[in-house]
């Protein structure tokens, strides 16, 4: 999920608004190719929940094995480094840690409201069999299970938890990369994440009643590497792929159609390997697995690349990169209206209709998030 944006309008704030100072420091600007990465997050989201058997769901999720939940973590990770690099260094630190917490609170309250109002109107106005209905529990007990985030049902409702955990241990990272300790961070990181694949439910703390979750200590394996990428992004542009642009971008895409061609041919006379037995192993969600991550990382590189080439030299793609660039900037605004559109719409399963009205919907309701961003239909009262 994120990868959400830092604050409420999208912008990061001036350095005048985190230290009270009345100038007015310019701000940075945005890097539209990561805005652009984080809108096609947003499209494989909506379509995958509302309709995952639609050729609109096959085609945007094109990298079979990169999702947008990979996207919208290690994207926050990568924003999160890149922004809170300047307000480390041009503010108070603690200002800066601060204004973290209250992201995650924030992000904490619209889980819960979320929560409340899905589980109180399934029964009545719907009904999902992903998320419990207000009978299910004894008295106090909703309130309890959500407030405490252990009650995290499905239907998109698993995510936001995830980044109020994650947001919480950020400053943590942040002052082992300001002593100079990003190696350990970073081993600290992908040693847990190594544990984690033999011991996948170590720390879960979800209720019985959820379904598939997202583990915190799993996840920070994408999150932690983005932001330790975002906070190094400029020793990492100007001494790895400054120099060596054509060459990585070359050897990056042709690794991604490699992996991606082995894991979609999958016929009875040429098998790659037992997919059976090692598809569990290397690139399953949940839990998440070192082969998923390994193969995201190249993805996602491979894909920053090519659409910073697209932003520079194909203006024919620019409507649809700048489209996508504007859901990227309103990413919790679009991530709290779709779950508006999708839970009604898994009520009506448009995908057990015709198969022309499942695709048109599915394509529709993209294209409704994006205009409600463009105009900001509802924004007084829907946090971004």
């Amino acid at each position: 999920m994120t990868a959400f944006t830092i604050c409420r309008n999208g912008q990061a704030p001036s350095e005048a608004a985190l230290t009270g100072s009345p100038a007015r420091a310019p701000k940075p600007a945005r890097n539209q190719t990561i805005d652009v990465l984080r809108g096609l997050c947003i499209v494989m989201m909506i379509t995958a929940h509302v309709g995952a058997q639609t050729h609109v769901n096959e085609s945007v999720h094109f990298l079979r094995f990169v999702s947008g939940a990979e996207g919208f973590v290690f994207l926050a990770g990568l924003v999160m480094g890149l922004v809170y690099r300047r307000k480390l260094e041009s503010g108070p630190i603690m200002t800066a840690y601060k204004a973290i917490w209250r992201r995650a609170a924030t992000i904490w309250v619209v889980h819960c409201l979320l929560v409340f109002m899905a589980v109180a109107g399934n029964g009545t106005l719907y009904n999902v069999a992903t998320v419990p209905k207000p009978t299910s529990f004894a008295r106090f007990e909703l309130i309890q299970l959500t407030l405490s985030l252990r009650l995290q049902p499905g239907q998109a409702l698993n995510i936001l938890p995830l980044y109020v955990f994650l947001l919480g241990f950020t400053p943590l990272v942040f002052e082992l990369m300001r002593r100079r300790m990003t190696w350990p961070a970073l081993a600290a990181s992908i040693g847990t994440l190594i544990f984690m694949q033999y011991r996948p439910g170590t720390g879960a703390w979800v209720h019985e009643s959820c379904g598939n979750a997202f583990p915190p200590l799993q996840w920070q394996g994408l999150f932690v590497p983005g932001l330790c990428i975002g906070y190094h992004y400029t020793l990492i542009r100007d001494h790895l792929i400054a120099p060596r642009r054509k060459v990585l971008m070359a050897g990056l895409a042709g690794l991604t159609v490699c992996i991606a061609v082995a894991s979609w041919v999958q016929t009875p006379t040429f098998e790659f390997y037992d997919h059976a037995r090692w598809d569990a192993i290397l690139w399953h969600r949940h839990p998440l697995r070192l082969g998923r991550v390994a193969y995201f990382l190249i993805s996602i590189a491979a894909m920053y690349l090519v659409i910073q080439l697209a932003l520079a030299r194909f203006r024919a793609a620019r409507p649809a990169l700048d489209g996508l660039a504007l859901l990227g900037r309103n990413s919790l605004y679009a991530f709290v209206m779709h779950i508006a559109i999708a839970i009604p719409l898994t009520n009506l399963a448009i995908e057990r209709a015709h198969w022309m009205i499942a695709e048109v919907v599915t394509a529709l309701v993209v294209v409704t998030i994006y205009v409600l961003a463009r105009h900001q239909v509802g924004r007084p009262w829907v946090p971004n």
